[in-house]
């Protein structure tokens, strides 16, 4: 016998999470039925031979006004991260960052002028021409340009900021230099952890495999709701609702080494200034919050695009960190073929959450691609749904 439901939402990534949450607040009858078993999606950690290794390198942004407005960081064990970098050139690292952290960094001319690093705010605060990339807005700052942010912003997009949207990408710098980035102790798995534990009907291990109407066949039987809420993957979504063509994805690789000796000690992110390898990024992750390393090891998380073999990962992380890798062991290795969404030059930052009036969609490839864009469109299309 079919289960009957008010709302049903597909997916318990930070989009479920949210709509389901946001419904439950309106005392409405809602499912949240997930494929997998457990909740979170894209945002997970695995313990590995003692090691914390999130899947793939993300920062949480406490002061993300999702996160704020459910009043969940102080769940998690937040541990705030550094706002300072250091950029990789030659056989020295360059600090830069938060002028309250680094003041004496803008006088460094290897990571820019002064007017350079000045100018960057006045960019990011003017509107974007149209059919502009967030490259082509900021390359007029120069050398802080190539050998600061076009690196780290490839960190951050998953793509040559040339091939980004202005109008998204300032949204994006923006909300870095407001916010306060870090880590939960335990991995970022426990934001969705935190946030599943307020959900009243979580089915995991649930695959919904077609919805026909307001009819949806599951591998545990069938389910009908008045409103359904679709919360996956791209992909997915247009596969249940025979939708056009996703949202571009871009990949990444997170790769975990082991290393005897710690290169940091200071929990900075590192990027190379000339880009002489694969790797886009790189921190030893444990510096953060020690737990992600058992005691006498520290971890190191590096970020390069698909397609790279372990061998020139390895090289280049020698060189950033001018350290000797040769003993640093691989200790885990996520291959993500769809990260992120790509905002491509020209993109509409909000793509349309209502489909009918029984059918919703909620995920960052609707919104900004981040953990803010997924918990406001959860709460977005759970709020058009009830309404």
């Amino acid at each position: 016998m079919a289960k009957t439901f008010d709302f049903v939402v597909i997916g318990a990534g930070l989009a479920g999470l949210n709509a389901a949450l946001t419904l439950q607040g309106k005392s409405a009858e809602v499912a949240l039925v997930e494929a997998s078993d457990r909740a979170g999606g894209r945002v997970a950690t695995d313990r590995v031979d003692g090691f914390l290794c999130d899947r793939g390198f993300q920062l949480i942004n406490s002061k993300y006004p999702s996160l704020v407005e459910l009043n969940v960081v102080n769940e998690i064990d937040f541990i705030a991260a550094p706002k300072v970098i250091e950029v990789s050139l030659g056989d020295s690292r360059h600090v830069i960052g938060d002028p309250r952290k680094a003041p004496l960094s803008a006088l460094d001319k290897a990571t820019g002028t002064i007017p350079e690093k000045l100018d960057l705010l006045r960019v990011i605060l003017q509107r974007s021409k149209k059919d502009q990339s967030i490259g082509q807005a900021l390359s007029g700052l120069g050398t802080t340009y190539e050998r600061v942010l076009r690196p780290f912003l490839t960190g951050v997009f998953l793509a040559d900021p040339h091939d980004v949207d202005a109008t998204y990408g300032k949204a994006v710098i923006r909300s870095f230099i407001s916010g306060t980035p870090g880590l939960p102790r335990l991995g970022v798995g426990e934001l969705p952890k935190a946030l599943a534990k307020r959900i009243e009907n979580l089915q995991l291990n649930t695959r919904v495999e077609a919805i026909h109407g307001n009819r949806l066949e599951t591998s545990n039987g069938e389910i009908i709701a008045k409103k359904i809420i679709v919360a996956t993957d791209p992909t997915t979504a247009i596969q249940l609702l025979d939708l056009t063509e996703p949202s571009p994805m871009v990949g990444c690789i997170t790769w975990y080494h082991r290393a005897p000796i710690n290169p940091s000690g200071t929990a900075r992110l590192i990027i190379d200034g000339q880009r002489r390898g694969p790797v886009i990024n790189s921190i030893v992750i444990s510096d953060i919050s020690h737990e992600y390393a058992p005691a006498g090891s520290h971890l190191v998380s590096s970020t390069s695009g698909v397609g790279v073999n372990e061998s020139d990962v390895r090289r280049h992380l020698a060189l950033m960190w001018g350290a000797d890798t040769r003993e640093w062991a691989l200790i885990a290795k996520y291959e993500i073929a769809g990260a992120l969404p790509l905002h491509t030059v020209g993109k509409a930052l909000s793509q349309p959450i209502k489909i009918s009036d029984d059918v919703f969609i909620a995920g960052d490839h609707r919104s900004v691609p981040s953990q803010q864009g997924a918990l406001f469109t959860g709460k977005l299309a759970a709020e058009l749904a009830f309404n």
